[in-house]
């Protein structure tokens, strides 16, 4: 008899709550087949196959999965019904939702909009789709690089913020979140052009701080000034989409914005959640230049309040 405790259950294909099931009922019928008969060896033969085929089985009609573990179509449906299901019907439906739990949300939104464009895109798989992304993120990032982009962010004399193409209006975004927490906030986006932001971009140099955000497809602007920005001697930083990214190989330290999305050209949630977060979190370290700002907002705020009472002042 084959032996599924040989088997590595350790990939994630086999966290989920049918494959957690399987591998218990696989493991009762291994330890009972001898004293129970052929039928319950030929319920764990079906068990096996599927723990060894974990992506194959839920594409398998029932005669091809009877065949595969060389037992009858009988012993499948016996065994769905062991665990519950409704027969093979019941059993296929369910190994179908698990593969489909491992695809990321945007494949999975993607394939249902395939098979039902009636019923359109809705509120619910964005927000499906976010949680994807936003997971996705904490996976794809480690704290060692947030740190060193927060230091270098709060750290530097002047931080310039570049963004074109579909990161032009996040980069006026991220310099709003970091002005009132960095000594000197410069945006580079599209307004006035690409040139008008290469002349400010110019006079950058060591001690400056370039922060890139850049999601496919990626402009050849962006990359020229995040070069330019090296070889001036700043610290340039990115945020991009992953570590296929052209901005891996120019930045000192990349942040990643998985920016999966069925519909659009990208999602920006996950970028605006990093953006939020380098806010926040040199925001705590520059405490100083917060409450100085924050004094400055409010005595601007008493100035209106006073002309603004008498139009003759």
């Amino acid at each position: 008899m084959m032996d599924s405790t040989f088997t590595d259950f350790s990939h994630k294909v086999y966290k989920t709550p049918l494959m957690q099931q399987m591998i218990q009922v696989a493991d009762g019928l291994r330890h009972n087949g001898g004293t129970q008969g052929e039928k319950q060896t030929a319920l764990y033969k079906v068990a096996y196959f599927i723990l060894q085929n974990p992506w194959l089985s839920p594409t398998l009609n029932i005669e091809r999965l009877a065949e595969g573990a060389c037992t009858s179509t009988a012993a499948v449906n016996r065994l769905a019904n062991h665990m519950g299901f409704n027969g093979f019907t019941g059993l296929r439906e369910a190994l179908v939702q698990h593969l489909l739990a491992l695809v990321s949300p945007a494949d999975q939104i993607h394939s249902e909009l395939a098979h039902h464009p009636e019923r359109g895109f809705g509120l619910s798989q964005q927000v499906r789709l976010s949680n994807g992304n936003l997971e996705a993120l904490l996976n794809a990032n480690d704290d060692e690089h947030f740190d060193a982009i927060v230091k270098a962010v709060s750290q530097a004399n002047h931080l310039y913020i570049l963004g074109f193409g579909n990161c032009h209006f996040l980069a006026g975004l991220a310099a709003s979140c970091l002005v009132p927490h960095c000594a000197h906030v410069v945006t580079l986006n599209m307004e006035g052009g690409s040139e008008n932001a290469a002349y400010r971009l110019a006079t950058i140099s060591q001690g400056d701080t370039l922060l890139t955000l850049a999601l496919p497809p990626y402009t050849r602007d962006t990359l020229r000034m995040a070069q330019y920005a090296r070889r001036r001697g700043a610290a340039v930083m990115a945020i991009t989409d992953s570590p296929a990214s052209p901005m891996v190989d120019i930045a000192d330290h990349c942040l990643f914005a998985p920016p999966a999305h069925p519909v659009l050209r990208n999602s920006k949630v996950a970028l605006l959640a990093i953006i939020e977060a380098l806010a926040s979190a040199v925001r705590l370290r520059n405490l100083e230049p917060v409450n100085e700002s924050i004094r400055l907002a409010e005595d601007a705020l008493q100035y209106l309040q006073r002309t603004g009472s008498d139009p003759h002042d």
